[in-house]
């Protein structure tokens, strides 16, 4: 069995820009889960002072269960999102490292790149430019 030519090394390629994407899409369902948690908690408030029904420790009871099973929902898909959101990134992270470094080796002179980018990965049209950009300046130089 063949061997893909570029297969991924390392998931996290550019710290910053996963960190804060994952970091946005936790605070994303933090706030999600507190809008969701509130509404809960006012809903069944509402019902229970309706019916007076306060002062019954099993409805109590039950509020406070509903209140807890929506907090661990955070606790549960928070890994879920972390892994997401880095393999979400690295599509776009993975072909933004190797633009940069082409990009640099042409500032230096060096026009005998072509980038070649995975099945998946995004910004194919800006790599296909820079190796349009590339030949072009390779056919200009010599």
């Amino acid at each position: 069995m063949a061997q893909r030519p570029y297969r991924r090394r390392r998931w996290i390629v550019d710290r910053t820009f996963q960190f804060r994407f994952v970091g946005a899409l936790l605070l994303f369902l933090s706030v999600l889960t507190v809008a969701t948690l509130g509404g809960i908690c006012f809903a069944l408030w509402a019902t229970l002072y309706t019916f007076e029904l306060l002062s019954d420790p099993v409805t109590v009871s039950l509020f406070t269960t509903a209140g807890v099973i929506v907090a661990m929902e955070l606790l549960l898909l928070a890994p879920v999102v972390i892994v997401t959101g880095i393999l979400m990134t690295h599509k776009v992270a993975g072909p933004l490292v190797r633009i940069h470094a082409a990009l640099a080796q042409m500032a230096e002179g060096n026009f005998d790149i072509h980038l070649t980018l995975r099945k998946g990965d995004a910004l194919f049209e800006l790599a296909d430019s820079i190796n349009r950009l590339a030949a072009s300046l390779r056919r200009r130089a010599s």
